[in-house]
């Protein structure tokens, strides 16, 4: 599979384009940038100086896209147009309507898409879902994403790029709590404290509530020390899943999953390598060799969408329960 990288951005060289190199049958064929040193460290034979030049390249099979938050839905669109199978950096877009515009435009030209939550694939999340029943019914999910930002100019701070500490690693807490372990709120509330001073939120609270009245809670921040983890607490025991969205980067580069009764004694625990960045190549080969349809990786990137502008309306109203209703294509 023949490879475009649409932007020189620092996820791509420090790990995509490397975990494209590592799959047996992947291989990063072009890139698209204006900026001559960036290009030149990729080591990518065939450079584009726009986006559309690469788009043209009928060499190409699939396209990465690392861009801004802000800037992925048009990007995604141009793409599947030109008839490219698209993997787009996390989250696919910024809006509930942007999401299904490109579910729509799937649907029309056949192409694959899928949104860029690389954890998902780590084999980690394979051992919690075998550990899951034996904790009995699930009570309360409860989630944590944050780094220290220090740097004033970084674009996550741009409100007009999709900035935010929600969209950057708050959606790898809803996305884990709603899509992989299968929670569905029906109301979502959330606080932020920066929102109304720089207009995007440094550090988010979000708590969720399902049909049946269980509850989830997660923490998202870019001003805290790095910290990433999920616990799920059932009536009979809990489950820890420790560096669930980067062990890349945890000291031993291990995602480690607990088992704990429902006294708090230790029961299992499981120190787990594996290499989530190319896993994710792997499943997206796959599935476009398989000729699967990504109704479910679609669905999916909807029901996102609405949980992520549901909880920025609570948060632009003080926290105010939103409820939340089915999501269908458009």
């Amino acid at each position: 599979m023949n490879w475009g990288i649409i932007s020189a951005a620092n996820i791509a060289y420090d790990e995509v384009v490397p975990a494209i190199r590592r799959s047996a049958t992947s291989k990063p064929y072009a890139l698209a940038t204006k900026t001559k040193d960036k290009a030149q460290r990729f080591q990518i034979t065939n450079v584009y100086a726009t986006y559309e030049g690469l788009l043209a390249d009928k060499n190409i099979t699939s396209v990465y896209i690392p861009l801004p938050n802000a800037l992925h839905h048009d990007m995604v669109i141009k793409s599947l147009k030109s008839n490219k199978h698209v993997l787009v950096e996390k989250p696919a877009t910024i809006s509930l309507e942007e999401m299904q515009h490109i579910a729509a435009t799937v649907q029309e030209t056949g192409r694959y898409f899928l949104e860029g939550f690389m954890y998902q694939y780590h084999e980690q999340h394979s051992k919690m879902r075998e550990l899951l029943p034996l904790i009995g019914e699930i009570v309360h999910i409860k989630a944590h994403f944050s780094w220290l930002l220090e740097n004033k100019e970084d674009i996550r701070l741009n409100p007009s790029l999709g900035g935010g500490a929600m969209y950057d690693v708050g959606c790898y807490c809803m996305h884990a709590i709603t899509q992989l372990i299968g929670f569905k709120p029906v109301a979502i509330s959330m606080v932020s404290n920066t929102l109304s001073d720089i207009t995007v939120d440094r550090t988010s609270i979000c708590t969720m509530v399902d049909k049946h009245g269980k509850t989830a809670t997660f923490t998202c921040s870019m001003e805290m020390p790095f910290l990433d983890y999920y616990e799920i607490v059932g009536e009979k025991g809990m489950l820890k899943v420790l560096h669930s969205f980067r062990p890349d980067v945890s000291k031993n580069g291990k995602g480690i999953v607990e088992l704990y009764n429902h006294a708090g004694d230790l029961l299992e625990q499981h120190a787990i390598w594996d290499d989530q960045y190319l896993r994710q190549i792997e499943h997206f080969e796959q599935q476009v060799n398989s000729q699967i349809a990504c109704e479910n990786s679609l669905q999916q990137s909807l029901e996102l969408a609405h949980y992520l502008e549901q909880a920025y309306k609570s948060a632009y109203q003080k926290g105010k329960l939103m409820e939340v209703g089915d999501i269908q294509h458009a």
